[in-house]
């Protein structure tokens, strides 16, 4: 089992056009591994182990405390899904 993190809100909310956010991205989340999918608007980074939280829940993961918004879990693919908001 997979567990994929997505901060989605905190690159294409408020950081203007979409060339911004994805600018944005480039600056301060590509150099800490996070992905950029362009045509889905999705940022996000994938552990290859399985985390358990809620939603509620705060983590910290590099050095930034982010609360999890939602939780899904993909019995197909084995990956469960996290979106975080910061905190």
């Amino acid at each position: 089992m997979k567990t994929k993190f997505e901060i989605n809100s905190e690159i294409f909310l408020d950081n203007g056009t979409l060339e911004e956010c994805f600018e944005y991205y480039e600056k301060y989340y590509k150099q800490q591994g996070f992905i950029l999918d362009k045509e889905n608007q999705e940022v996000y980074i994938i552990f290859d182990e399985k985390f358990d939280f809620n939603e509620g829940d705060r983590i910290e993961i590099f050095g930034c405390t982010r609360i999890v918004d939602w939780k899904s879990t993909d019995i197909t693919n084995r990956i469960i899904t996290y979106s975080l908001d910061e905190e």
